[in-house]
């Protein structure tokens, strides 16, 4: 199962933040739980304060599950240590089945 997470922060500065430091220790962090980081982008012009990311998890999972267990994690907090959450604003989850090629 393959998803695109968009995360809308505050402004376009804490945006690159975001994807330029936080994310990077996510790669990391995420398999850990059997989450695959496939792609992270950065939003461009009016879409400058966003980071999209599409990540897959294992077949036959609990992706909620495997969430909430992930961001209760020592793991997660060391990766987003020094960055303010409220920067985030909205997180949208899009579930994508299948692809063309």
């Amino acid at each position: 199962m393959k998803q695109l997470r968009i995360y809308t922060l505050k402004n376009k500065s804490a945006a690159l933040e975001y994807f330029q430091h936080y994310w990077m220790k996510h790669l990391a962090s995420l398999p850990k739980f059997g989450i695959a980081v496939n792609d992270v982008y950065l939003g461009a012009d009016e879409n400058a304060n966003k980071v999209m990311a599409i990540v897959s998890y294992p077949s036959g999972s609990d992706p909620k599950t495997l969430d909430k267990e992930y961001m209760q994690c020592t793991d997660f907090k060391n990766d987003m240590a020094g960055f303010d959450l409220s920067n985030i604003v909205n997180v949208e989850e899009i579930w994508m089945s299948e692809r063309l090629f």
